[in-house]
Order: C-alpha cells, then sequence, then structure tokens
C-alpha cells in the first residue's frame, strides 16, 4: 500500500486555482517522443526547468541501465538551489501528451528520495492550456550548490528514501516476483517478442505485457480509475501479492508504477530494465507472443 498523503493525478483546474500555492516543476524526456515544433509557446510561468537525463537519472555504470537512479541528495540539491523544500507542494508537468511517463519517472525519483508531496499534472502543459492557464517564461536553471558534511549534521527534513511505498528492484527481485508474483513489462509488443535472430532481445521470463501507452487518451490523459483497475486487474498486478515493473530504461514503466500508485497497490520499479538485463548474458530471455506464468503459484486477484 501507499503512504498517505494528497493524490499524485492533479487536473489542470484543480492545478490553476492551487497554483500560487505549488510549486511547477516542468520535465523534459530523455528523448525526443513526436516529431514536428514545440505546439505550446511559453510554460507554466515560474516553472523550474528539468529533464530526465540531467535531474532524475545519474551515471550510467557498466553494471547499470542507461538511466539509473541518481544520487537522492543531488537531487535534494537541484530543487534547493531554487528554494524548494521538501515539505513544498511540486506539480510536474510535460509539454506534450506523449511524455507523460517522463513525468511519471520523475515523480518516482522525487518522492523516493523523500519529497512528501510530489503529484502529476494530468494531460501536461496540453491540458493546462485547454484549461485556460497562463503561460510565461520558466525559471533559468540554477546550479546546485555544493554537497557539504556539517560537523554535526542535523536531521533531514526529508522522508525516508523508502517512503510513500517507493520500491527499486534489483535482479534477485525481478526473478523473485517474475516467479511468484506479477512481473509487468511495458514495453511496445515487438520489443517484449524480440527478435529471432537476436537471442538477447525478448522479455524477462514469465514476465506479462503491459504496453504503458495503454494507460495514456489521445489527449495525453491518464484512463479512466475504472478502466486503470480493470487494465491491472487483467494482468494479474493488482492483490497482495508481489508486482514489478521494468521498460527498457525505467521511464515508461514509472508509469505503471504511478497508475499503481493511484489504485493503491505497490509496484516495485527495476530501474536498470532491459537496457541492463540483456547485457549480462548470465540472465535468462524469453522470446516471443505468449506470456507464462509458474505453475506452482496462483496469484489471482481479491
Amino acid at each position: 500500500m501507499t503512504a498517505a498523503g494528497p493524490a499524485p493525478l492533479v487536473d489542470a483546474r484543480t492545478a490553476s486555482a492551487l497554483g500560487a500555492h505549488s510549486v511547477f516543476v516542468e520535465v523534459a524526456p530523455w528523448r525526443v517522443m513526436a516529431p514536428g515544433p514545440d505546439p505550446i509557446r511559453g510554460s507554466i510561468p515560474g516553472a523550474i526547468p528539468t529533464s530526465v537525463m540531467s535531474d532524475f537519472a545519474g551515471r550510467p555504470t557498466a553494471e547499470s541501465g542507461h538511466l539509473p537512479l541518481p544520487d537522492p541528495g543531488d537531487v535534494r540539491a537541484a530543487l534547493l538551489a531554487h528554494g524548494v523544500g521538501p515539505a513544498d507542494d511540486l506539480v510536474l508537468y510535460t509539454r506534450r501528451i506523449e511524455e507523460l511517463s517522463s513525468a511519471a519517472r520523475a515523480w518516482f525519483v522525487l518522492t523516493w528520495a523523500g519529497f512528501r508531496s510530489v503529484r502529476v499534472l494530468d494531460g501536461g502543459l496540453p491540458a493546462w492550456t485547454r484549461a485556460g492557464g497562463p503561460t510565461g517564461p520558466a525559471r533559468e536553471r540554477r546550479p546546485a550548490a555544493p554537497a557539504h558534511t556539517p560537523h554535526a549534521p542535523a536531521p533531514s527534513p526529508f522522508l525516508p528514501s523508502e517512503s510513500g511505498g517507493r520500491r527499486v528492484l534489483g535482479v534477485a527481485d525481478v526473478l523473485e516476483v517474475a516467479d511468484y508474483g506479477t512481473l509487468l513489462d511495458s514495453r511496445p509488443m515487438s520489443a517484449y517478442n524480440g527478435a529471432l535472430d537476436d537471442p538477447r532481445t525478448g522479455h524477462v521470463p514469465h514476465a506479462v505485457h503491459a504496453h504503458s501507452a495503454e494507460l495514456v487518451t489521445p489527449e495525453g490523459l491518464l484512463v479512466p480509475p475504472t478502466d486503470l483497475r480493470r487494465w491491472f486487474l487483467s494482468r494479474r498486478a493488482i492483490g497482495s501479492h508481489e508486482v514489478g515493473a521494468y521498460c527498457g530504461g525505467g521511464v515508461s514503466s514509472a508509469l505503471l508504477v504511478f497508475a499503481g500508485a493511484l489504485l493503491g497497490q505497490q509496484v516495485g520499479l527495476y530501474v536498470d530494465s532491459w537496457s541492463a538485463w540483456a547485457r549480462d548474458v548470465s540472465l535468462p530471455v524469453e522470446r516471443g507472443p505468449v506470456s507464462t506464468r509458474s505453475a506452482v503459484v496462483d496469484t489471482d486477484c481479491a
């Protein structure tokens, strides 16, 4: 179950009404999601500019995926440079409707790093402008102050890093969830199936295909709660058993974690995802369109 707090999804009209009491954070995706020029000029006035690559991912290593978790201290310092503290109400948004999962990745990292009130703007900047919200200049990026270690450090005002129901999965966890719980693969079906001529393509054995794009409407909004719950139930991803998610680099699968939180279902995130799994030749790979389940466990949802 997730920790108590504000609902992590906020609609544009509510966000606009509460604008003076919130800090808006614009999240750029790690790669271009749609061709063509940006359809909207300006940003939510005063928004803090961030990006998945520079603010919500760390430096890759030989063992990690291409978007590993950053140091939580760096995440905190970057926002503290803008005068944002752990108790401020953060509203995350993206500029395009295709980029909702990038806001979900930022939400995951910020809550994992201990920020207490973090919400995602449903529909992003397009929904904001449709609701009559103003646009204008964002803030300028500010370098984070260098970290220092005082002789007698004060208690941290941030929540513990695993607060809010956020769980980070390692390889052993992924194998266990795949065998005895439900492991969701949020990539497109072509990636899930793999290529016949490449043995390191495909999916984690027993993983269930769960393309995250199915959770977003053509307007860039998250699907309604009833549809969201039905989608999770159809994949046996609601219940007391362990549920986990992965993708290529821990961005699109973060949307499954976020959606699970809306339903009160904890979904662990394998941040390193397929970009690390495929490189490790000791790890098993399954190919083909048929997802399999362990025959020794029944995880039917209550």
